[in-house]
């Protein structure tokens, strides 16, 4: 029998190899959020409101992202372990697949339902409520889509081609970076001609990713899953992501704790800055997700087939990887922060506050490498209680 990637290559080639690839994916796919971030920083008079009404929002989009994961993750999870029975790969991809959709959809109306409420609690009013208003309704449509397209990237990259997904989530990027030009500049839609740019991408990254699979047959509807299979691996892969959407989460809720208290004691521009910031800190946080993203098939692949020595050998070659990235991190913003925050916005506000922030939260950034690296391992071996308590711990 022909042997697969995993036992092909060595541990360390492994990580690179699934690792890579995850790593450029999550950067593009971030880059949704900082392209609009860096366009909104750049619209004239209204660019101050335009920053300030995505920092409001960030919380609630968070919390989008959040949900996205809950079935993402666990569904990659569980192809991997049990990638050479393609039965119950199958039916464990078309379970993931469908409650993705599922709980989109219901997310997205649920918002459309309660936003007015939403916006009033984020503290959104004057301008800056106006555009956040105009932005969330058309990212309320994004989110089934960018849902959709972050478990189908997840499973491509699970089944064994992390290079396909870098490529389908590349490709959305650009498209998202030329529309927003487009839509912006072109036809003068301003900040809604973000939101729309930022739809236009995800539906292509998610129609892309359905007809890649179904010409590699991978996407196989016809699969024979009763409806107690369905609910048995439902209820599995709830378990398998509850702790990445609640780490998720948790910090959209630590943002929206720290708007409320900037709107409180200080001004909205403020809220703008700490925006920027977030923006950035997220940018490079997430190489060190990726790398543990894209650990996380190797290590369920390695604990399907009981091979302990290359497991461990995994997490202490990944725990070393991320640690010498985030002492990378930390000289590059002490180093160039200023530079880093002139790409965002060319308001002084933001320079003279934004780079403080930065030489502040970026102190600990080191041992993230050591917490996502930790989580994930008891996430992919069933211990999530642990890797609960320990986000809750954090947070």
């Amino acid at each position: 029998m022909e042997r697969n990637i995993y036992d092909r290559k060595s541990v360390h080639s492994l990580i690179l190899y699934f690792s890579i690839p995850a790593i450029f994916s999550l950067i593009v796919e971030i880059m949704a959020s900082v392209v609009d971030t860096v366009f909104a920083g750049h619209l004239g008079e209204i660019s101050i409101d335009a920053l300030t009404a995505m920092g409001l929002l960030s919380p609630i989009l968070g919390i989008y992202t959040a949900v996205q994961a809950l079935f993402a993750v666990s569904t990659a999870i569980m192809i991997a372990r049990y990638l050479t029975c393609k039965e119950v790969r199958t039916e464990y991809f078309l379970t993931g697949l469908g409650m993705t959709l599922v709980l989109s959809v219901m997310v997205s109306i649920g918002s459309f339902l309660f936003m007015p409420g939403l916006l009033s609690l984020l503290g959104a009013e004057g301008q800056a409520a106006i555009l956040a208003e105009k932005y969330l309704r058309i990212q309320l449509f994004s989110n089934v889509f960018s849902a959709l397209g972050y478990t189908l990237t997840s499973c491509i990259r699970a089944f064994g081609y992390p290079a396909m997904e870098m490529g389908i989530t590349s490709l959305s990027v650009v498209v998202n970076i030329v529309f927003n030009a487009i839509l912006v500049f072109v036809f003068d839609w301003g900040f809604v001609g973000l939101a729309c740019g930022t739809f236009v991408s995800e539906l292509f990254c998610c129609a892309l990713s359905i007809l890649w699979l179904k010409h590699h047959q991978f996407l196989e509807l016809k699969c024979a899953l009763s409806w107690g299979k369905f609910k048995s691996h439902t209820a599995e892969l709830l378990k398998l992501g509850i702790a990445q959407t609640i780490i998720q989460s948790l910090g959209g809720c630590a943002t929206f704790c720290v708007n409320q208290s900037l709107m409180l004691y200080t001004t909205m521009s403020h809220v703008a800055v700490w925006n920027v910031a977030q923006q950035i800190y997220t940018l490079f946080l997430m190489p060190i997700v990726g790398i543990t993203q894209g650990v996380q098939t190797i290590i369920a692949y390695f604990d399907g087939q009981q091979e302990e020595d290359k497991r461990k050998k995994t997490l202490v070659s990944t725990i070393g990887y991320t640690v010498l990235y985030g002492l990378m991190g930390v000289v590059l913003i002490y180093t160039f922060g200023t530079n880093i925050l002139s790409v965002f916005s060319n308001s002084s506000d933001v320079y003279q506050l934004g780079n403080e922030v930065l030489r502040i939260i970026f102190l600990t950034f080191p041992l993230m490498g050591i917490f996502y690296t930790i989580m994930t391992l008891y996430e992919v071996t069933g211990h999530e209680g642990k890797a609960v308590f320990l986000i809750l711990m954090r947070q």
